[in-house]
């Protein structure tokens, strides 16, 4: 009998292997699975026997990877992955002939870029866009549970079975409205930090790198609002005496629209890449590839503008 067919290999054992490599949990790996806590047991049980190792042991309210568990985790992802890939191979796609619902996750700021390229066609097409505004941990998850099929983003820690693809590099520079805060450009750090700041942010906290960039210039800033919308931002500086550090290229298309004023920060600051992410069983799909090069289509445009300005 081929290794292959044996009845030992059981995809629904490996299935349960990895929902209690990402869980540490019997209880969560069920719900996880859709399956009862039993089930999970009895299938760890015939792993145990299989593998001749405990794979998992008790430790508090955790179940711990032994060494040999933490061994076959990648190799066995892998497995799922190419059985979900097979699984789920289209033979085309057809944006004017096909409805199909894509899902972004990413900041506003970045789809008021992006998004334009992808919907520019839109009456000829039967393609539609969610987008959702995640934090950093939830579109993650959101791309290994298959409720995100593309994340948009400077991501520094990806996981090994997501893929990327740079877009362009961004970087940061203040906007504010010179009729309320009358200020030289370049902004010196005196004024820098003599205005109150509005500043954004994806956590949900009142500090960002600009305050540790402050604090090695022996600086200190008061801020007096953050916002998870950066497309509000703009709006807000025509109404208060404020200043915010927002990324370069939505402050230089909110600062002419709006009457506002742009200028580089009175400190060092590095570029940021942006890149589009997706999970590693969607690279083959037809529809997702006509998705990513419509994205990457629209960011090579932005920077043959940029190119052609400069």
């Amino acid at each position: 009998m081929k290794p292959i067919h044996s009845p030992a290999l059981d995809l629904n054992l490996v299935k349960v292997f990895d929902a209690l490599i990402e869980t540490r949990n019997v209880s969560r790996a069920a719900d996880l699975l859709g399956v009862s806590q039993s089930a999970v047991s009895h299938s760890l049980s015939r792993l145990r026997i299989m593998i001749g190792d405990p794979l998992f042991v008790r430790a508090g309210n955790r179940m711990e990877p032994t060494a040999r568990a933490q061994r076959l985790a990648e190799p066995l992802r892998d497995v799922l992955l190419g059985a979900a890939k097979a699984l789920t191979v289209e033979e085309d796609f057809s944006a004017e002939r096909e409805e199909r619902t894509f899902t972004i996750a990413a900041l506003d700021s970045l789809l008021a870029l992006l998004l334009p390229g992808v919907v520019q066609d839109a009456a000829q097409l039967r393609v539609s866009i969610l987008v959702k505004s995640l934090s950093p941990m939830d579109t993650l998850e959101g791309l290994d549970e298959g409720t995100i099929d593309l994340a948009i983003g400077p991501f520094p820690r990806l996981r090994r079975w997501h893929e990327s693809h740079f877009l362009y590099q961004d970087n940061q520079i203040c906007l504010f409205d010179r009729r309320l805060v009358p200020v030289e450009t370049p902004i010196s750090a005196a004024d820098y930090v003599r205005y109150p700041h509005i500043i954004p942010s994806i956590g949900g906290t009142l500090t960002s790198f600009v305050d540790e960039k402050l604090a090695k210039l022996g600086l200190r800033r008061q801020v007096v609002a953050g916002c998870t919308q950066f497309l509000a931002i703009p709006f807000l500086l025509t109404q208060a005496p404020t200043i915010a550090t927002l990324p370069a290229r939505l402050a230089q298309i909110a600062a002419p629209a709006l009457g506002l004023t742009v200028s580089p920060p009175p400190f060092p600051s590095e570029p940021v890449d942006v890149l589009m992410a997706w999970h590693r069983r969607h690279s083959g799909s037809p529809s997702h590839l006509w998705l990513r090069n419509r994205i990457l289509q629209t960011a090579s445009g932005m920077e043959s503008l940029e190119s052609a300005s400069s």
